[in-house]
């Protein structure tokens, strides 16, 4: 694929090498016995400073000038191995210089790589991976290096800068590198949150600022994206991208400072770490799984199972420079900490906890899948649910819905029709590019008994609407699903069977649309009442008998309803959700059957719909999940309807073998 960044698998050599600066200092204490103020020593120091800015290349191996000026120039704290008087060996941390890994060679290649092809670079990758350093490592370089230069990192939070944070580290290079180094320069800035190299002139009785006059600055953002405007820099880093409220907007306020016609001026990194609660997650996921349309270097997605062919940001997995399964030139021995994650992961299954599992897997992902699941969110089994999303996916299995059209046929019943061009809308969050139209999708069709009538009480239609007004979010769909009860006439039960998720033109048309599918299956519409113009068009149209009548909560008292009474469906407070998310929860994980193998099937796994799946793992109480307020309507309907029979039934004979032959 034109455009795509690749780096093939290489074992490295005697790569102890690639360090001569940090060997010589760890011998001697210093780095060069050259006297200050001769020729030796201010060739050595023209030379290091070349590779710092353009790379060196040792035994074949040719690492980049900020890898170079990582390794020579800052001691980090890492854990080394230390022997005991009896022989023990154990692991203790230490300030000292990093070493070559093979995963860092990818990544600062990579970097090198933007600069060269005018992208920029998002970053997924399992916890203590030692990106703050590596940043740091940048930003100091730039410093000491790059004259004029401006050097930013933007926070969600002050407490990602400093502290522990990244710019705490870039200071601690910066006072190691002034203090032994040729390379010391007084400051113009010396703030908590920006330096600047320089120093102050008398000229003609002015004070005028002189040297490299080079920068690093931090700013937290706090929920004010707007601050990054005007801020161009050689490199520019978003810290804990994936806590980060508003990135989507302040990356695309800050790229066109980046650009100057088809050219960067400098470039921007965005990383992240998986296991990050609510909803700041999804524009780093955004960024990552989409790289192409944010001005990013693209991978090809060689982790995700089903992804073949598509590509993402730079990842990296869990098995990769894990501590104690590198050997000693940095290559990753790969299997073997497989193997050892898979040991920890079964160990997390035991907990009492259900969401250690999750918690584990996310910051320890071996997938970008893994990484992007939002634990603690919801009461979901997570886990599972990407599990069926990657199965839907890699199989292709959201063919076994067919979209297409309802309309008006002979006598005025209501006809189904596939349509080839049809687009239902298959992905959350959808992107300001996709068409919302949407379409009608059915998975089973309704059952006919030999009159050719479909049961009252057999199904019911779940609706979220959206609201029309200047105010209502634009982003918002109208989600629709169609759920066949449990029964004793028509099986399987229990399941999705249609949906019509979408926002076209009018409320009218999407309203047309849901009352057609309402007749298709002979079922009454629950909906959230407060917004949409659903009552309003069933008046209009003489469909009222197709609303249900608001929920009675009969087998919940403390959910129904004191001061808003309204004739038709469901308004939702916060305790109604805060159930609703538990009925949802037990629905999905419902048996449906056992195997002789002993693998149960569970409701989940007859979900085909990929967005469905996708707001169910991402779902949480401060973002817009339509599908799953929609589904959640439905979980009230079915309880409304407990003691509801399914009436008007002759003998079983589902009418659509086609449909039904997906689900036996």
């Amino acid at each position: 694929m034109s455009g795509i960044s690749e780096h093939k698998e290489q074992v490295f050599k005697d790569t102890k090498g690639l360090a001569p600066a940090a060997n010589s200092y760890i011998k001697n204490g210093y780095y060069t016995n050259a006297l200050p103020g001769t020729k030796p020593y201010y060739e050595y120091w023209d030379t290091e400073r070349e590779r710092c800015l353009y790379g060196y290349t040792y035994n074949d191996v040719t690492i980049t000038g900020n890898h170079y000026f990582y390794l020579n120039y800052c001691p980090i704290d890492r854990s080394v191995d230390q022997e005991l008087p009896d022989g023990t060996i154990i692991a203790r941390r230490e300030r000292t210089f990093p070493a070559f890994y093979d995963g860092d060679w990818k990544y600062f290649t990579s970097i090198d790589d933007c600069r060269k092809q005018n992208k920029h670079m998002t970053v997924l990758k399992a916890r203590r991976k030692g990106y703050s350093y590596k940043a740091a490592a940048m930003l100091a370089r730039n410093y000491f290096h790059l004259r004029n230069s401006k050097n930013y990192v933007f926070a969600g939070q002050k407490e990602y800068l400093i502290g522990d944070g990244l710019l705490s580290k870039a200071w601690d290079i910066l006072s190691f590198v002034d203090d032994n180094t040729a390379w010391t320069q007084p400051r113009l800035r010396d703030r908590e949150m920006h330096k600047q190299s320089g120093y102050k002139k008398n000229v003609n009785g002015a004070l005028v600022e002189m040297g490299m006059k080079s920068q690093i600055i931090g700013v937290s953002l706090k929920d004010d994206p707007d601050k990054v405007r005007g801020k161009a820099g050689e490199l520019i880093f978003f810290e804990e991208a994936g806590s980060f409220p508003g990135l989507l907007k302040a990356w695309e306020v800050a790229m066109p400072t980046m650009r100057q016609g088809s050219k960067t001026l400098g470039t921007m990194v965005a990383f992240g770490t998986g296991g990050t609660q609510g909803a700041d997650f999804a524009g780093m996921e955004e960024i990552f799984y989409n790289p192409e349309s944010y001005d990013c270097l693209a991978f090809d997605n060689i982790w995700d199972d089903g992804a073949l062919g598509s590509v993402c940001g730079h990842f990296v997995p869990i098995y990769e420079n894990l501590e104690g399964f590198i050997d000693d030139d940095g290559n990753s021995i790969v299997e073997e900490a497989k193997e050892f994650e898979e040991g920890n992961r079964n160990k997390k299954k035991g907990t009492n906890d259900p969401k250690a599992y999750d918690q584990y897997i996310a910051e320890h992902p071996t997938c970008p899948a893994e990484a992007t699941l939002q634990v603690a969110g919801n009461l979901f089994d997570i886990s599972s649910l990407q599990e069926q999303y990657n199965k839907v996916k890699a199989n292709k299995l959201h063919a076994i819905g067919t979209a297409g059209k309802l309309y008006y046929g002979e006598s005025n019943h209501i006809k189904f029709k596939p349509d080839g061009d049809a687009r239902p809308v298959q992905r959350y969050p959808h992107r300001k590019e996709d068409n919302l139209e949407g379409a009608v999708v059915v998975y089973e069709g309704p059952f006919k008994n030999q009159q050719s009538q479909t049961p009252h009480n057999m199904y019911v239609l779940c609706h979220d609407p959206y609201g029309q007004n200047q105010s209502a979010d634009a982003s918002s769909l109208g989600a629709a699903y169609v759920i066949k009860r449990m029964n004793n006439i028509s099986k399987p039960d229990d399941m999705i069977v249609a949906s019509y998720v979408g926002r076209p033109h009018s409320q009218d048309e999407y309203n047309r649309n849901l009352f057609m599918l309402s007749d298709y299956y002979n079922a009454k519409i629950g909906f959230e009442n407060d917004r949409g113009a659903v009552i309003q068009y069933a008046r209009q149209h003489r469909k009222l008998h197709r609303l249900q009548e608001e929920f009675e909560m009969l087998d919940k008292k403390d959910l129904r309803s004191k001061n808003v009474k309204r004739q038709y469906g469901m308004h939702t407070t916060e305790a109604r959700k805060r159930q609703g998310e538990l009925y949802i929860r037990d629905w999905l994980n419902s048996v449906r059957s056992v195997d002789e193998d002993g693998k149960t099937t569970l409701n989940l796994h007859k979900i085909y719909d990929m967005a469905l799946l996708q707001e169910l793992i991402k779902f949480n109480h401060k973002g817009n999940f339509d599908r799953v307020m929609a589904l959640m309507i439905g979980m009230y309907h079915t309880r409304e309807l407990y003691n509801a029979e399914v009436k008007e039934i002759l003998e079983d004979n589902s009418a659509n073998d086609w449909f039904d032959k997906n689900y036996s």
